[in-house]
């Protein structure tokens, strides 16, 4: 008898949401076979306070769901990790492990022994050269807190992992990798991530204040929408970002805006350019960061995901700033889906991009 392979379900928690997805696997493809997305009723801000929501929503997953099993991996919420990197040279008689600890403790925000640490990347080098490594730290408690709600709600753990990890798991599945660093942009809603890697090893990644929402107020704010309704969010997929360099500017202080069908593409573009600018800002930031770090000039491409679908013209945008050629991921290009899930998404699978990249995540155990 042929056995099938067992993928659990990917939680990925936001701030708002719970995005949750089961893989399985046919002829060497993926294929979704269950989804369920789940709004909570207040901000995720401080786990344990939030815990009494977070374990309703779970529940309503694990009753509407349709997932196979309890078996979870998680994704712990981005705003609870704490990533950075250090460098270091190894001390006589000191290993790879202590001298990792003793560099950690100098930058923890928080006590050690309040610290659940992970290096996802690292560059070993001779014993007397420099040692770079990205670390990945989370609060015990907030830990210990996921994993008490998620029980209570039926399902069993087996894996906690981050989101540009899951990133960039799906990007090499959707993608070939070459030898030049790939830039991976992760949209979210009020938090977005950049990471940077090739073949070999994550040579940076950054998380920062900056999303979706961030624009909608911006143009909720200049053209005089109720933030309730979807008027911000229909321009942004209709109309995006369309201005080139020499033609940005932006609209302050204006009490009236041209909004009629003939101008209402140039006035968008107007409003959101200052806003867009700031993730801009935010790639010459990190591309400047392995210049001098890694003496690297040369970046292959960049691939948006999440929110990024949502801005028409923003990979374009980003190309134009950058001079480096840019693309959103059009995920269902690369995966099935069961037929009865289609409707779901429409076509848009982006909210679920973070979910699919953590169910892809190999458990030897299942």
């Amino acid at each position: 008898m042929m056995m099938t392979k067992k993928y659990p379900i990917a939680f990925d928690i936001g701030f708002h949401d719970i995005h949750a997805l089961q893989l399985d696997k046919s002829r060497g493809k993926f294929r979704i076979q269950s989804m369920f997305h789940q709004k909570l009723e207040h901000e995720l801000s401080d786990i344990k306070q939030s815990s009494p929501d977070l374990l309703n929503a779970l529940k309503i997953i694990k009753k509407q769901g349709q997932f196979k099993g309890n078996r979870a991996v998680i994704h712990i919420p981005a705003h609870k990790v704490f990533s950075f990197p250090i460098e270091f040279v190894l001390k006589d008689d000191e290993t790879m492990e202590d001298a990792i600890v003793r560099e950690v403790d100098q930058n923890l925000p928080y006590p050690l022994e309040e610290a659940v640490i992970d290096y996802p990347s690292i560059t070993r080098s001779a014993k007397k050269k420099l040692q770079k490594v990205i670390i990945v730290s989370v609060h015990r408690s907030d830990i210990e807190e996921i994993l008490a709600v998620f029980k209570k709600a039926g399902f069993r753990a087996e894996a906690l992992d981050f989101r540009p990890i899951s990133s960039i798991r799906l990007h090499q599945y959707l993608s070939h990798i070459s030898d030049d660093p790939s830039v991976i942009c992760y949209v979210g809603r009020k938090e977005s991530s950049v990471q940077i890697f090739n073949n070999d090893r994550i040579l940076a990644m950054n998380k920062f204040s900056w999303g979706l929402r961030r624009i909608m107020d911006k143009l909720n704010a200049n053209l005089g929408f109720e933030p309730a309704t979807s008027n911000a969010l229909d321009l942004l997929a209709q109309h995006g970002i369309k201005l080139s360099v020499s033609e940005k500017s932006s609209i302050t202080d204006q009490t009236e805006v041209d909004t009629s069908d003939s101008n209402i593409g140039p006035v968008v573009s107007r409003i959101i350019t200052p806003t867009i600018e700031e993730l801009v800002f935010e790639f010459h930031k990190i591309l400047g960061y392995i210049r001098n770090k890694e003496g690297i000039h040369k970046i292959n491409d960049i691939s948006f995901y999440g929110a990024a679908s949502m801005i028409c013209g923003l990979d374009h945008y980003i190309q134009n700033r950058m001079n480096i050629p840019a693309k959103t991921i059009d995920i269902l290009d690369h995966i099935d889906i069961k037929p009865d899930l289609s409707a779901m998404v429409s076509n848009d699978i982006t909210p679920f991009a973070a979910a699919l990249g953590l169910a892809m995540r190999e458990i030897s155990w299942l």
